[in-house]
């Protein structure tokens, strides 16, 4: 009774926020912006004993994005993590069948808000990793390594405080091309098990582990610190900071970075405090899980933001194995990279034509901008002050659009399909064999439930901040572009791991 009670009333809270949270109505930007000095999370939370992250301090969150129903929901439900803890000791595994132990979670309340996952192709018997490797949410992790084979080198997530009873995360895969099926197979890993490889007593085991690195790094690492804290979060923050209210690149970026600085806030709160998602979901303890997030910032690589130039970057593309994944971004960051060059070359004529940079370098808010954001974002974002043009520009912005909408979606969302399916993918490795309990399986089900809540689309008319008819025109022509990918992917056989242009979001507000 006391776990009944528990747990439907954590069931039916994750219900309301997802019943309650609107797509946001994004204000036209106002002059007088109060300029913003990010400081060390610990100092911003005391209660993060974490240095090398920076964020916007809670008193200088912009007037325009604070809500007070919002924090003070947050507020409640953090304080609720103590005295009534969606997690309970001494429960039972999950049931090994899968249907049952989703049918037990994602309750017919769930349902009537969002539909239950669908179990991907590369699930329904042992995990195909060759195929995983090429298609869907981990293909990012697929790279060229020095021997000349590709591999996931996940090796980085070791040496870091786990729960007791779990298998030290942290692998490393290599994959071999088979070039008659234009296909990659993995042919060893390397974990806390030793070296497997296929056919040995380990090999199921090994490929449990480093699905669960992948997924556990990709939730934490990339998601949460790569595009919330390290890409996000200092895009906004140089954007308020240098950006004219009627700056032309203030009105092209200001969908995108809006709510930014009030929504990190709270679900930081709600997902990194001692008893929040991270520490009773995943792996790591609390302190396991601060010294992640310190290791990681520093890695944090905003290339990844440009799909092109990272699949290049990892080697991957022309090599004798097909990469669909890697084509659909492609096909996605295309119209943002179109459109950013298109808008930015009507305000820097001369740099749309080939005649230098003038007019842009002597923008003086824009290279403050550059220079702010390449000071914040951890290994800088590529391209300076002091060597830009108008095409890297562009391709920055574009990257800046691709990171708040399809980056985000792919890291958060986007796992819906695949991080419940802990049949294949477990979110832990208990060295005794047996599933997630059903408080841990429970938590994971009600927070990938609300990363869907409804947010306001990409696909939206923006033209209304634009400062003039050159960019309400390019505003409307980009919505447009967006709707034919759409209607042109749609021609195409539906497939899981594929993301559609009417999936993403405008931006990252909870």
């Amino acid at each position: 009774m006391k776990w009944f009670l528990r747990k439907w009333f954590w069931i039916v809270l994750a219900w309301f926020k997802a019943v309650m949270n609107k797509p946001l109505d994004i204000p036209v930007p106002q002059a007088g912006q109060t300029l913003i000095t990010p400081v060390p999370m610990r100092k911003a939370i005391p209660d993060l004993p974490i240095d090398s992250i920076v964020v916007c301090p809670p008193a200088q969150i912009p007037a325009d994005e604070r809500s007070a129903s919002k924090r003070l929901f947050y507020d409640l439900q953090v304080r609720l993590y103590k005295s009534f803890s969606p997690m309970q000791a001494g429960l039972p595994s999950i049931s090994a069948d899968p249907d049952v132990a989703l049918r037990g979670a994602y309750t017919w309340l769930h349902r009537r808000k969002f539909g239950p996952p669908v179990l991907p192709a590369e699930y329904l018997a042992s995990p195909e990793l060759g195929a995983l490797a090429v298609r869907g949410p981990y293909a990012c992790y697929t790279k060229k390594g020095a021997d000349g084979r590709f591999e996931w080198d996940l090796l980085s997530l070791a040496g870091h405080e786990h729960h007791e009873g779990l298998l030290r995360l942290g692998a490393k895969v290599t994959f071999e091309i088979d070039p008659t099926q234009r296909a990659l197979r993995a042919v060893r890993i390397d974990s806390v098990l030793g070296t497997s490889a296929p056919g040995d007593n380990g090999w199921e085991l090994a490929k449990k582990l480093a699905l669960c690195s992948a997924t556990t790094h990709m939730s934490l690492v990339r998601h949460f610190n790569g595009v919330h804290l390290a890409g996000s979060a200092p895009l906004a923050i140089a954007t308020r900071n240098h950006l004219p209210a009627r700056h032309p690149l203030m009105r092209l970026l200001w969908p995108y970075i809006y709510a930014t600085a009030q929504s990190n806030d709270t679900v930081t709160r709600g997902q990194m405090l001692p008893g929040g998602d991270f520490d009773t979901v995943f792996s790591y303890t609390f302190e396991g899980t601060c010294r992640l997030f310190d290791a990681s910032w520093h890695a944090s690589d905003f290339g990844m933001n440009d799909p092109v130039a990272d699949a290049a970057a990892r080697q991957v593309i022309g090599q004798g194995f097909d990469t669909p994944t890697e084509d659909n971004l492609a096909a996605l960051f295309k119209p943002m990279h179109e459109h950013a060059r298109h808008y930015l070359g009507l305000y820097y004529p001369h740099a749309a034509q080939g005649s230098g940079t003038e007019g842009l370098r002597e923008d003086a808010a824009v290279m403050a901008w550059l220079d702010e954001l390449n000071r914040l974002v951890p290994n800088g974002v590529g391209v300076t002050s002091g060597q830009v043009t108008l095409d890297r520009l562009a391709r920055l912005v574009a990257s800046c659009i691709y990171l708040v909408s399809a980056q985000h979606e792919i890291l958060g969302g986007f796992l819906w399909n695949y991080q419940l399916w802990t049949h294949r993918q477990p979110i832990r490795v208990y060295a005794s064999g047996e599933p997630e309990p059903i408080d841990v399986y429970q938590r994971l089900v009600n927070a990938n439930y609300n990363l869907n809540v409804e947010r306001r689309a990409l696909i939206h008319d923006f033209s209304y901040l634009a400062v003039d008819e050159l960019g309400r025109a390019a505003m409307q022509r980009f919505c447009h572009q967006l709707e034919g990918l759409q209607t042109a992917m749609e021609g195409e056989p539906w497939a899981v791991w594929k993301l559609y242009p009417r999936e993403l979001k405008v931006n990252i507000n909870a």
